[in-house]
């Protein structure tokens, strides 16, 4: 799979693995994804917002953008902020970088510091080519936080679907249009 031109293969596979682990500490059982498996699919896009310290780099969110040429929507299908670091812009600075990746600002693949330069965004793409008519995300109506952080970066709700997650936890489907960007 594309991986940034400045990270190795093994520090890739370390940053899944990081993402992974994250993944099942946040997210129940039946909703924690095999990101190993997803990334593995054509058009799964990793993204993660990392904090540069030294020595190292900390993992702050990442999330996964599956854009599709089929039906001219790009697909939001994970977000993940680590709940210590929730609150401090890591989130947006995710959602927007994948924005800016289906060219709603410029991005390019390389590391890129967020305008605060606070977080720092690794993508392996830099612009993806396709007709993309339609930004979508389900987010649960219970993480009101998520839903104003969405909203912030220009989505809108289109419906909510009842039981979505589980019996009793439903979700909203919000999206963008390409053309209010």
């Amino acid at each position: 799979h594309e991986r940034h031109p400045l990270l190795s293969t093994s520090d890739y596979h370390g940053l899944v693995a990081r993402c992974q682990q994250l993944e099942r500490r946040v997210f129940p059982k039946a909703e924690a994804m095999d990101l190993c498996k997803e990334l593995r699919k054509p058009n799964q896009y990793l993204f993660v917002v990392l904090q540069i310290n030294d020595p190292g780099m900390l993992l702050l969110s990442y999330g996964v953008l599956a854009p599709s040429k089929v039906d001219c929507v790009a697909r939001i299908t994970k977000v993940c902020t680590d709940p210590l670091y929730r609150g401090l812009g890591a989130g947006e600075h995710l959602v927007r970088s994948m924005l800016a990746a289906l060219g709603h600002s410029a991005l390019d693949s390389a590391l890129h510091p967020s305008a605060t330069g606070r977080f720092a965004s690794i993508c392996g793409v830099g612009g993806l080519r396709m007709d993309i008519r339609d930004i979508q995300l389900h987010v649960d109506t219970r993480r009101d936080a998520a839903v104003r952080m969405y909203t912030r970066c220009g989505f809108r709700t289109k419906t909510t679907i009842p039981n979505y997650y589980a019996e009793g936890r439903d979700a909203l489907l919000m999206s963008m249009s390409t053309a209010m960007t």
